[in-house]
């Protein structure tokens, strides 16, 4: 047994390195480090300090010996962690595809095209990594299905950071579309290879699909995902968005809205509208705001809605890009004593 082990190894390192010749591999990485501060509900204290992350991408790409193209890769994501013994992410961007043309099919997790996109143009990083934890509460992960605290989330019920085969159909001067099949949402494919997975788990599936539609300066994005319930839950996540964006000359605008459903049967639904303007060919500035309305599990309207109103100033230094964002939150988690500011002093680069 032990030798045929050696054998099989062996002709799987041949095989592999007899089928790399055409390969490219590529490192890349990058880095962030921001100061935030944001303040605290009611008589609660002000929260500040730095935060980071840190993340090295490899990729490989070149053809198969039946004259396929194919391209496989991972990220490795290192962010800060309040109890001080670091926190490695290996779940970021894992991937196998095999491509034919305009279409790619791929197994893999955190890199379809997917509801995390931002369709709403904007001078800096996204609200989710601007806003969690406003106020000092903890946000629950939104693919739990249920949220605490704040109520909005760019990727809401997404379902793409589960282990799912999918397939990326390009279609010329339209967009690219994406469907995605994920056996269990809750495999996010950190079992050890030496080790039988669980049973557990429930289904899900997803639709995305961006593009200008032919139209110079517009931008269209649509999404439908769905996490099939289990036997303790009262019906199936859902969320659906759609938004665009059109650019203009040095201004860009855009809106979307999306509607999401927990597993509890309990809805948000969210609507967001930005503007940027291009200072310069490395200075831009952007404002949006972002509302959020809910229903609770019997359907009846939640008193208060969710808003954000945010200013963002981006200056790209070349190496480094420096943003600044001001961002105003009012009734977090849709409660009317719970408001508060926040504000971030980001650089980041890449590598």
């Amino acid at each position: 047994m032990k030798k045929t082990l050696l054998l099989t190894t062996a002709l799987i390192g041949n095989l592999l390195i007899l089928g790399s010749v055409q390969a490219q591999t590529t490192i890349t990485g990058e880095m962030k480090i921001a100061y935030k501060s944001s303040d605290g509900f009611g008589t609660a204290a002000t929260n500040s300090g730095f935060t980071s992350e840190k993340q090295i991408n490899i990729a490989n790409k070149g053809k198969l010996n039946n004259g396929l193209d194919y391209a496989a890769g991972f990220s490795v994501e290192m962010e800060g962690d309040p109890a001080g013994t670091g926190y490695t992410d290996a779940g970021e961007g894992n991937y196998f595809n095999i491509i034919s043309g305009n279409t790619t099919v791929t197994l893999g997790m955190d890199h379809i095209l997917n509801g995390d996109y931002a369709i709403v143009p904007r001078a800096g990083a996204p609200m989710n990594e601007e806003i969690a934890g406003i106020g000092g509460v903890a946000t629950t992960s939104v693919r739990s299905g249920t949220r605490t605290a704040l109520q909005y989330s760019q990727s809401l019920g997404d379902n793409n950071e589960s282990m799912g085969l999918g397939v990326i159909q390009t279609i010329p001067s339209v967009g690219r579309l994406a469907v995605n099949f994920v056996p269990k949402t809750d495999d996010a494919a950190k079992i050890a290879d030496t080790t039988t997975p669980s049973a557990n788990g429930k289904s899900g599936y997803s639709a995305f699909f961006v593009g200008d539609l032919g139209v110079k300066g517009l931008q269209v994005a649509l999404e439908q995902a769905v996490n099939e319930k289990n036997a303790a839950e009262v019906t199936d996540q859902k969320v659906t968005a759609f938004g665009a964006s059109y650019t203009m000359g040095d201004f860009s605008f855009g809106a979307e809205r999306q509607k999401f459903t927990d597993t509890s049967k309990a809805e948000t639904e969210t609507t967001e509208f930005g503007l940027t303007y291009k200072i310069s060919n490395n200075a831009s500035a952007g404002i949006g705001t972002i509302k959020t309305e809910g229903k609770n599990v019997a359907g009846a309207d939640v008193a208060n809605s969710e808003e954000i109103k945010y200013l963002q100033i981006g200056y790209n230094l070349g190496g480094y890009t420096a943003q600044v964002s001001v961002i105003d939150v009012d009734n977090v988690g849709f409660t009317s004593t719970q408001d508060s500011k926040a504000y971030v002093f980001k650089l980041a680069t890449k590598f």
